[in-house]
């Protein structure tokens, strides 16, 4: 396995370990009414999101076309469409001073959109392995380009994000 290609699968695996981990963190703050916590928590997810969907859309995603075609790489961006809207959702109920036990379960609700993303997402690896050397290269690439922008997930969605038809252009 070449270095990139090893990099390429440990930070992707990483991030979603991460996101798994903030998202179960997140879902027991908001249980316990710890808002300040949650809303810390909802941050640190659409920092971390950010990029990361950045680089699945932009190089990822198309590099799966081969094994899935167009039409499923178009659902994996739908995924990616719902967990904005339930990151959205989380910042904007975190960001009150306090929850109703109707807005705590609505938060509730949309955090199982961030988390299925993470598992259904990870399992694209065993996929992405059998890619050629040339497409790690690419996903790297624009990876560091990602990180180096920098932008939340919200930031991404709102600027700089292709639509489903460039992705799988």
């Amino acid at each position: 396995m070449t270095a990139t290609r090893e990099r390429v699968i440990e930070t992707f695996q990483e991030e979603h370990r991460q996101t798994r981990d903030k998202c179960l963190e997140l879902s027991d703050a908001i249980e316990a009414g710890d808002l300040d916590r949650a809303e810390g928590l909802v941050r640190e997810i659409d920092a971390a999101a950010g990029p990361h969907f950045q680089y699945e859309e932009d190089a990822l995603y198309p590099a799966l076309i081969p094994f899935f075609g167009e039409e499923k790489v178009k659902e994996l961006v739908a995924e990616h469409d719902e967990a904005i809207e339930a990151a959205e959702t989380l910042a904007e109920l975190t960001g009150q001073d306090s929850l109703s036990e109707a807005e705590k379960q609505e938060a509730l609700r949309a955090l199982p959109n961030i988390m299925v993303h993470v598992s259904d997402c990870d399992g694209l690896t065993v996929y992405l392995e059998k890619a050629d050397d040339a497409v790690f290269e690419d996903i790297a690439q624009s990876m560091d380009e990602a990180s180096e922008q920098g932008l939340t997930l919200t930031e991404y969605d709102r600027t700089v994000r292709p639509t489903p038809e460039e992705i799988v252009a």
